[in-house]
């Protein structure tokens, strides 16, 4: 689908959000993506996780193993696919995978390769973000943690979690303004009468109606309040990549009304 979507495009970027390592090997996982990154003439974004959704576990018959093995796992085939990008032939020997003299996965321009997005919040994960990642993707808390994260998903929250990735890429020698950010609403909506949407997701979640409001992973509104509010999270925080859940019959209003004045 993402190559389909190179080919009939010029200028839009693809991407993915995002590939788990559990699922799929980082040898095939390169070859893949640099495959896409020539397809496209340098518009591809790579994604990639750890994995994490029990119900993609059960359903594959793979074990879900503790969250620090698999961001182990997640660190060994980062250092695999980068190496198969820039390198004409990879060794790697680590406690979950081994390759030997694997060969470069593509004839990629020299000094290119994919940018590469990796999402988290823990502080596992934003460190090895702030060590790999081009795109940093500050992920909200999962909906069973809602009621005892909210803070986390304010402002203040999202912005001390971008504070500790950019600390982190200048302990690996990077420089913090090199990574970009990214946030993903979890709920967007254009109305003009909010307050029962949001009452319901209260309610659903477990939290009160006035968390919902300052969580900025939640944005219900009109479209110049959703349009301000993203102008003003992005002037607050840096963050200039978002991902939307839209209404399917939302998305030309979206198109027109938001993004539209965002980005001319």
């Amino acid at each position: 689908m993402l190559a389909s979507a190179a080919s009939v495009t010029k200028t839009l970027n693809i991407g993915s959000f995002v590939f788990a390592v559990d699922f799929r090997h980082p040898v095939v996982l390169a070859k893949a993506a640099a495959t896409l990154h020539l397809l496209s003439s340098g518009r591809f974004e790579f994604g990639i996780g750890t994995g994490f959704h029990p119900y993609d576990y059960n359903m594959s018959g793979i074990t879900l193993d503790p969250a620090s093995k698999r961001v182990e796992r997640l660190e060994e085939a980062l250092k695999i696919i980068k190496g198969m990008w820039t390198q004409e032939r990879t060794n790697f020997s680590g406690k979950h995978y081994q390759v030997t003299e694997i060969e470069k996965a593509g004839e990629l321009p020299e000094g290119e390769r994919p940018p590469i997005m990796i999402g988290g919040g823990g502080r596992k994960m934003l460190r090895l973000a702030a060590q790999h990642a081009d795109i940093v993707d500050i992920i909200p808390p999962w909906r069973g943690s809602w009621s005892r994260a909210y803070k986390e998903q304010t402002l203040d929250g999202i912005k001390r979690k971008i504070n500790r990735v950019k600390t982190a890429a200048e302990d690996f020698g990077r420089d913090p303004d090199d990574i970009e950010f990214q946030v993903v609403s979890l709920r967007t909506e254009i109305t003009d009468k909010p307050e029962p949407i949001i009452e319901n997701l209260a309610n659903d979640f477990g939290i009160t109606t006035e968390d919902i409001e300052n969580s900025e992973y939640v944005m219900i509104g009109s479209s110049s309040e959703i349009r301000n509010r993203i102008m003003r999270f992005r002037e607050e925080t840096g963050v200039n990549y978002f991902v939307f859940r839209l209404r399917s019959d939302q998305f030309d209003e979206y198109a027109e009304s938001i993004v539209k004045p965002l980005t001319t």
